[in-house]
């Protein structure tokens, strides 16, 4: 039976028609910047009308960019969505609008790990964590073949994680955290106080007085720039400090590591973090860190497998 998987961003809406774990169908819409949850909504109404417009689907799950209360389908404050500063019951709005046909909502990165997980990198392995770095950094869990998200929600929040043993008011913004090093707008934060402190740079350069996307970071990168280079050295560092973390606490066989920012700066800064990770290993014992498989859609497509997972 088909089944419909939505991948809602900070930019973009994502929704594909699945069968048998193929997809028939997909419609991408911008995630609109003003009119709060209910703008939001509706794009995502039409993004599944499109691809399925005589409602044959049988379920639909929607994958989210925050922690959703389990067995709920309620996304608290969301701050890559417009508006969205207080609990939204994605579930039960998207079921009146939507044939009230079984509705299943989750988190974002565990919907693209459980996607990596069923038809990509992660295929044949029952632990492994997929880590996503992108605006900020998040993480999917699985362990002995099942996604695990913890009796909260918060199996995952790993850019929450402590990579640092102090604040780091003296060394620039952030806490410690590894959202603080690896985290698309952490980082910019930092080059904006460090190019206060007097240092130099492309980066805003290459800007031209936009935000630092994933993009321009890769073009800094590339272009030498010390100060960057710097950053994402650190970033490379952290993350590695975070898995290896994880590695030994529960013993993972593999990770994917993705996310815009890190599919921007390419396998040479994976593999960065992977030469980091080695570094870190306790007892020598490797962990391989590989890309993604599933591209695009592969948060989509995970969100379909979601009411698979959910029984």
């Amino acid at each position: 039976m088909a089944t419909i998987g939505v991948d809602l961003g900070g930019t973009k809406t994502m929704a594909v028609l699945v069968d048998d774990g193929v997809v028939q169908a997909k419609a991408k819409r911008a995630t609109p910047v003003s009119g709060g949850p209910d703008g939001v909504i509706d794009t995502i109404v039409r993004a599944v009308t499109k691809i399925d417009p005589d409602g044959r689907a049988s379920a639909i799950g929607i994958g989210v960019p925050g922690p959703v209360i389990p067995g709920t389908g309620v996304l608290p404050a969301a701050p890559n969505l417009p508006g969205w500063d207080h609990d939204v019951p994605v579930g039960d709005l998207l079921t009146e609008r939507l044939g009230r046909r079984p509705i299943v909502v989750d988190n974002d990165v565990n919907v693209a790990t459980l996607a990596e997980h069923r038809l990509g990198a992660g295929v044949g392995v029952d632990n492994l964590l997929g880590v996503f770095a992108g605006t900020g950094v998040g993480a999917g869990l699985i362990l002995d073949g099942v996604l695990r998200r913890g009796p909260r929600g918060l199996t995952g929040e790993i850019g929450h994680s402590f990579v640092a043993f102090r604040d780091l008011t003296s060394n620039g913004p952030g806490r410690g955290e590894l959202d603080d090093y690896a985290g698309r707008r952490s980082m910019e934060q930092k080059a904006r106080w460090l190019v206060e402190q007097g240092e130099d740079t492309v980066l805003f350069d290459l800007a031209e007085g936009g935000r630092l996307k994933s993009r321009i970071w890769a073009e800094a990168m590339d272009a030498s720039d010390a100060l960057c280079a710097r950053i994402l050295d650190e970033a490379a560092a952290a993350l590695a400090a975070a898995i290896a973390s994880a590695i030994v606490l529960i013993d993972l066989e593999l990770v994917v590591l993705g996310g815009g920012l890190v599919e921007r700066l390419g396998e040479s800064f994976r593999k960065r973090v992977e030469e980091k990770l080695m570094e870190r290993s306790f007892a020598g014992i490797a962990t391989p860190i590989c890309a993604p498989k599933m591209g695009d859609t592969g948060g989509a497509i995970g969100a379909a497998l979601l009411v698979e997972s959910y029984g």
